[in-house]
């Protein structure tokens, strides 16, 4: 009796020893992974940071371009010495339509560049002694280009 008693209770200590081997195996396998997990996120993280902060500093330098040319166009319409609005404003490489300062609406358009993919397109207005910014934007430079089309069903007969 006492032999079977004693590997009773030396089976009972060998299932809670495994048990709880097994149970802190796996709350550590658990910790390792979601510690992975995170630090994974993490890096991820700073990554998209780091892109959005490049990005950022792409497009606020080349807004700032922009508004150093705007405002060199403040100052040459303010200049009333200036007679060809036109060929001065070419000079600072801005372009421009339209006829003179005093009989036509003037308008005046330039880019700046803020990355291989995108660049700043700004546009303005001048008409009555008054400069109007009429367009301030993000222009892609990507352009899709179409390789293999489908035919579209014309509801009569089927595409071969």
């Amino acid at each position: 009796m006492k032999n079977s008693a004693r590997s009773e209770n030396s089976r009972k200590s060998l299932n809670s020893i495994g048990l709880s081997s097994l149970l802190v195996i796996f709350v550590v396998l658990a910790s390792v992974t979601l510690s992975v997990m995170c630090l994974i996120t993490v890096r991820q993280d700073l990554d998209r940071a780091k892109r959005l902060a490049v990005t950022h500093e792409e497009y606020y330098s080349a807004d700032t371009k922009a508004t150093e040319k705007l405002d060199s166009l403040y100052l040459l319409l303010a200049n009333d010495s200036v007679t060809d609005i036109s060929a001065a404003a070419r000079e600072l490489g801005i372009e421009v339509t339209g006829g003179t300062r005093e009989n036509r609406i003037l308008t005046f358009s330039w880019s700046e560049t803020v990355n291989s993919g995108s660049r700043l397109v700004c546009k303005a207005e001048y008409e009555n002694e008054n400069l109007v910014i009429t367009s301030w934007k993000i222009i892609s430079n990507n352009y899709y280009e179409e390789e293999n089309s489908l035919p579209v069903w014309n509801g009569e007969s089927l595409p071969v």
